[in-house]
C-alpha cells in the first residue's frame, strides 16, 4: 500500500522556519502548537538535552508519531488466574514531522533557535469542522469546573451536563470539551473531595448555625471517627412544624447514595395540602438504636411531640416510638389502607 505523504497548507505567517528565534523555549511551543491547530494535527514533546539545569536541546514531534509495541497487552484475570487479551487502540502510524529548537547565547541575548523542522506527514490531518475534538483544543478552565461541580451537586450526570453546556454555549464546538471530559473531571472532583467530604457538611452546618441562631443540628460518629448519624432543622421548619406538624409523616429511603446512609425526612402537609418538610436525618441503619436517636433530637429541638406519626411497616421505627413518642398516636401506612379497604367494602 502506497504511503501518504500530506503537506499541510497555512499562511507563512504561522509556519515555523529554519532559524527563527525565540526569547523563550515556552513561547517556542506556544507557536509551534498554534500552527499545529490551525493545520489539524497534536503534538508531543519527545526528547531534550539538559547542562547544567539549562535545556540546551528540544524536539516536538506529531502525536501520530513511532509505533506501539503491540495492540494487545496481557493482563492476569484475578479472579480466574488465566491471563486474558486486552487490545489497546493506538493511532500512531510513524509519522516523521518534527521540530527541534537549540540554544543560543551571542552578544548577551540569548533564546531558542528553530535548527531542524519536517513538515510532512504520513496520514490526513483532522478537518476543520472537527479540529474542536483535538485535545489541544479541549481545555477545561474554571468556569467549566465550576459548573461540573454545581452539575455534580445537583446529581447531574456528565451526559446531560455537556447537552446543557452546549444548549447555553450556542453547539458542540463552543462547548471546549468532550462528555468524556466532564466525566473525568466529575471524578476527579469526587476523589478530591473524599474523605473530605462529611467535614465540609459539617462546616457547611456550622457556618448556617452562625447565620442563624434557630438552625439545629445534631451528628454522631463511631468509634474510627465515620458518620453514623445526621440531624438538621432551620426556622423555616420549626414554623412550619408549629403550624402543621399535628400530623408528621416518616419514611426512610434506600440507601442509594455511595455511602449507603439513609435519608430520613420528617413531612407534613400545610392547609392547602402541599407538602412541608419540617426536618430530615441521615442515619447509617434502619435499627432502633438509629431511629430513637432521630426522634429524640427532633422532640428536642422542636420541644414538643408530635400527636401522630404515620410511618410505613418497619418495626425498627415502630421499637424506637414506643421507646421516644410514648404519648403520640402511631398509624402504618399499609394498616391504615386495610381499615379504608374494609369500610369501602362495607359500604
Amino acid at each position: 500500500m502506497e504511503e501518504v505523504v500530506v503537506v499541510p497548507e497555512c499562511s507563512p505567517e504561522l509556519k515555523p522556519v529554519v532559524g527563527q528565534k525565540f526569547q523563550s523555549l515556552d513561547f517556542a511551543f506556544a507557536c509551534y502548537e498554534v500552527y499545529a491547530r490551525a493545520v489539524g494535527f497534536e503534538t508531543r514533546k519527545q526528547a531534550m538535552r539538559k547542562v547544567d539545569d539549562v535545556t540546551t536541546w528540544y524536539r516536538v514531534v506529531c502525536n501520530r508519531e513511532g509505533r506501539k509495541k503491540g495492540d494487545e497487552d496481557d493482563q492476569l484475570n484475578a479472579r480466574s488466574g488465566f491471563t486474558i487479551k486486552r487490545r489497546k487502540l493506538s493511532k500512531r502510524c510513524g509519522c516523521m514531522a518534527s521540530i527541534s529548537f537549540r540554544f543560543f547565547s551571542k552578544d548577551c541575548l540569548s533564546g531558542y533557535i528553530i535548527e531542524e523542522f519536517s513538515e510532512s506527514h504520513n496520514h490526513h490531518m483532522v478537518e476543520t469542522e472537527h479540529q474542536h475534538f483535538m485535545m489541544s483544543n479541549r481545555k477545561l478552565d474554571d468556569v467549566h469546573h465550576k459548573f461540573i461541580l454545581d452539575c455534580s451537586k445537583a446529581n447531574i450526570g456528565p451526559t446531560l451536563t455537556f447537552k446543557v453546556l452546549k444548549e447555553i454555549l450556542g453547539g458542540f464546538d463552543l462547548v471546549g470539551c468532550t462528555v468524556g471530559d466532564i466525566r473525568n473531571a466529575s471524578r476527579d472532583i469526587k476523589a478530591y473531595a473524599q474523605g473530605f467530604d462529611v467535614q465540609m457538611v459539617l462546616d457547611d452546618m456550622a457556618k448556617k448555625k452562625e447565620l442563624s441562631e434557630a438552625f439545629t443540628y445534631h451528628y454522631e460518629v463511631n468509634e474510627s471517627d465515620q458518620l453514623v448519624a445526621l440531624f438538621w432543622c432551620d426556622g423555616l421548619m420549626k414554623q412550619n412544624y408549629h403550624m402543621f406538624g399535628d400530623i408528621v409523616s416518616f419514611d426512610s429511603t434506600y440507601n442509594t447514595n455511595r455511602y449507603c446512609m439513609i435519608f430520613t425526612p420528617f413531612t407534613g402537609k400545610d392547609n392547602h395540602g402541599s407538602p412541608v418538610t419540617f426536618a430530615a436525618g441521615l442515619v447509617c441503619s434502619e435499627k432502633t438504636g438509629a431511629f430513637a436517636w432521630l426522634f429524640r433530637h427532633f422532640v428536642d429541638c422542636m420541644g414538643v411531640a408530635p400527636r401522630m406519626i404515620v410511618t410505613d411497616q418497619d418495626l425498627g421505627m415502630r421499637s424506637a416510638i414506643e421507646e421516644v413518642l410514648v404519648g403520640t398516636r402511631h398509624r402504618e401506612k399499609f394498616h391504615q389502607f386495610k381499615i379504608q379497604h374494609h369500610m369501602t367494602e362495607k359500604v
